[in-house]
């Protein structure tokens, strides 16, 4: 019976990530603990992804970045207008989905809704890290953000990208 019940964890845990658009290499999915510094609720309890869970994800962040983004190229156009000579570049104001690799951490909280914390970063200084633990840095602007996706209700919260030095 223990090994019935260990074979079937390990069947439920396979995915086939070919619905999503990123590549396996670009992501990883993290253990969920309860003093790792996320947005999600500390009261929940591990969960695991399924294939629709990623495409879900895929177009719920592409919802939050495409708005951030037009935020950002109003922003880009009110700065080359009034700074000109500064050599303003659009790539370091808006975020780019595909240079980005991701750390997935997968939760049900309280009420039963599965959630997950999505933490994405534009380059890697050390490959193996970023698949052990989570990627935290102080400044780094746009290449680094996170966002908290509630694949239950389809909504995101808790959007943050981090500040310039």
């Amino acid at each position: 019976m223990k090994y019935l019940l260990l074979l079937v964890l390990l069947l439920s845990c396979s995915h086939n990530y070919g619905q999503s658009n990123l590549p396996k290499d670009h992501f990883v999915i993290l253990p969920y603990g309860k003093d790792a510094y996320t947005s999600l609720p500390k009261n929940s309890i591990p969960a695991i992804l399924v294939d629709t869970d990623f495409v879900t994800i895929d177009h719920l962040l592409s919802i939050c970045i495409d708005k951030y983004n037009q935020e950002q190229t109003a922003e880009y156009k009110k700065m080359t207008k009034k700074f000109p000579d500064n050599g303003y570049e659009l790539k370091n104001f808006v975020i780019d989905l595909k240079r980005y690799y991701r750390q997935y951490i997968v939760v049900q909280n309280a009420k039963g809704e599965k959630e997950v914390w999505v933490n994405c970063f534009c380059n890697i200084q050390n490959v193996d890290y970023w698949k052990k633990q989570v990627v935290f840095v102080q400044d780094g602007g746009n290449c680094f953000f996170n966002v908290r996706i509630n694949l239950t209700k389809k909504t995101f919260s808790d959007f943050i990208v981090n500040g310039e030095a």
